[in-house]
């Protein structure tokens, strides 16, 4: 039992020191950047930091994550230069958090197995310690391909507050039903809805997977007591963005995305401002003039169409079709190891009833899991929604595995499960790896160095500008400089720009003068817009035009500029 220990307590302390390492760098390789909807939460976390709390009351961006931002940013209160890296840091102290969690879920999993088995024997095939190897390797690569470091959104959170769900339904499954596990169940959901309105729904699958316990009605009565417990933790925030909205919602990301996905919802409809021409007679391009300005994804959900619109079957079932086309590259190639690994080991115990028996009584991992992934399947998939149900299904694969009709040595177990870590860390390691390789790039900071060109021309806080591409996804240094995006020329009308007449962009440049706009910026400026008034900033891709002097050349003198 000693050696045993020991041996975890190895793997444990190996697996932590390989994690660290590998979120510190890609935490540090990417601190210099923000994604649009990192901008997105950082505003919401910029107006509590200044005591505009009502920000937080928004159908689109959940409340739980820009809340947390705000007290790491009110701990740190970094400068404009260093917003980046203290998000990367929120990020990384996040993860350190996950892997606190995934330990407790194991813990409590490790004893739900032993119950769910008819005996501990049955259990000996596949040992405690190597399901450990293989959810270490498995946990790894989630974050680090999944949600890394980087990411600026809140999935981390979900994942989080996933784990503690599932592990409080084992518990009470493997008999702790006192009071209050039940409630501080209700309370976990609550606080899972509040990171991603997805888990609203979710919450009511996790209360009935408890349903199908052998001992549903004597905690019938607890079952209430967790809900009500739900519905106190989420009903202040939907009574808030239901009063904002006018009608009942508990979010409307979902809609909003399903309406964009599936036809309810065109380009134009999705920018947050008018559909404006440029100027009468340039027909073959347009300018989005934003009526409110930057930022440009304040609260998408305000567009969402609230009437019925029509339902199309065949639009349904191809949106359908191509999420499970994600569903198979992620589970079958991109984790086509450990789906390996796992059906090895089936295989090999040769007991196919034994192991759907087992699995019928593990309702608590696999149905919030697999009700997950059909709400996604209707709409959208990416990898960082997947984690929680990923581990879920890991776990209820390994528990429900029998051992076969006679002894079985427990290394096929351990080779397998160590197989499976070893192409899982290989991936890690060679990705960990090109992440590297940007550290030793040096300290580029493209954005920040637009900042500095903006205020070297007296461009200041608060002004507006303009932008030619998808400043929709890219105004990272709007946010830096406290500048607003007034009008944008969109991405698709990027070539007809630049293909039209001197006179034409002249007249547009004056158009966007006119709307106040002091600027107009662009990235990866053909090279003969360098000799009629663009200038490249720095060493960086982007190229901007001074709206006030027309196409006459910026100031020599100006270093931010060449």
């Amino acid at each position: 039992m000693s050696d045993s220990s020991d041996m975890t307590r190895k793997t444990k302390l190996f697996a932590w020191f390989f994690m660290v390492c590998c979120w510190s760098v890609q935490a540090l390789a990417t601190r210099h950047s923000m994604n649009a909807d990192g901008v997105s939460y950082q505003n919401i976390a910029d107006a509590c930091l200044e005591g505009r709390w009502h920000a937080l009351v928004n159908a689109y961006w959940s409340p739980g994550y820009p809340f947390l931002l705000t007290l790491w940013m009110k701990v740190f209160r970094p400068s404009a230069y260093y917003v980046p890296l203290c998000v990367r840091s929120f990020g990384f102290a996040s993860l350190v958090v996950a892997g606190l969690s995934f330990e407790h879920f194991l813990k409590v999993f490790f004893v739900f197995r032993g119950r769910v088995g008819e005996d501990e024997e049955a259990r000996g095939f596949v040992s405690d310690g190597s399901i450990r190897i293989a959810a270490y390797g498995l946990f790894l690569w989630m974050t680090v391909f999944w949600i890394p470091a980087s990411l600026e959104q809140p999935d981390i959170w979900v994942f989080i507050v996933y784990l503690h769900a599932s592990a409080l339904c084992m518990q009470i499954v493997s008999g702790s039903e006192n009071w209050a596990r039940f409630l501080l169940l209700g309370v976990v959901l609550g606080l899972g809805y509040l990171m991603k309105a997805v888990m609203f729904p979710l919450s009511f699958v996790f209360l009935l997977s408890l349903a199908f316990y052998s001992r549903v009605r004597q905690v019938l009565p607890k079952l209430v007591l967790a809900f009500f417990a739900f519905a106190a933790v989420s009903a202040p925030f939907i009574g808030a963005i239901s009063r904002a909205k006018g009608r009942l919602t508990y979010g409307d990301a979902g809609a909003f995305n399903y309406q964009q996905l599936l036809g309810g919802l065109d380009r134009e409809e999705s920018k947050e401002g008018d559909h404006l021409a440029a100027a009468p007679h340039i027909e073959d391009y347009t300018v989005f003039a934003d009526s409110t300005p930057y930022p440009p994804w304040t609260d998408p959900s305000r567009i969402v169409k609230s009437s019925e619109y029509p339902f199309n079957v065949r639009r349904q079932l191809n949106r359908i079709h191509v999420v499970l086309r994600v569903y198979f590259d992620l589970y079958a190639v991109q984790l086509g190891g450990l789906a390996c690994g796992l059906l090895v080991l089936v295989l090999y115990s040769r007991r196919w009833i034994p192991f759907l028996t087992f699995l019928r009584k593990e309702t608590v991992l696999w149905l919030p899991a697999l009700a997950g992934l059909g709400m996604y399947a209707l709409v959208r998939v990416d990898g960082r929604f997947l984690p929680g149900f990923t581990v879920a299904l890991f776990a209820a694969a390994m528990a429900a595995i029998p051992a076969g009709g006679e002894a079985r040595d427990e290394s096929v177990g351990r080779s397998v499960a160590s197989a499976v870590a070893i192409l899982l860390v290989a991936q890690v390691v060679i990705q960990v790896g090109h992440d590297g390789l940007r550290l030793s790039g040096g300290d580029a900071y493209p954005d920040w160095q637009v900042v500095q060109a903006l205020d070297k021309m007296g461009v200041t806080r608060g002004e507006l500008v303009s932008y030619l591409g998808d400043a929709l996804s890219d105004h990272e240094w709007a946010y830096l400089a406290h500048v607003s995006i007034v009008a944008e020329i969109p991405e698709e009308d990027r070539n007809t720009y630049w293909a039209s007449s001197e006179a034409e962009r002249r007249q547009v440049a004056m158009w966007l003068a006119k709307r106040g706009a002091k600027v107009l910026l662009t990235q990866d400026a053909p090279a003969p817009a360098h000799s009629s008034g663009w200038r490249r900033v720095g060493d960086t891709r982007y190229s901007l035009l001074d709206l006030a002097t027309g196409t006459e050349p910026l100031p020599a003198k100006d270093a931010a500029l060449r």
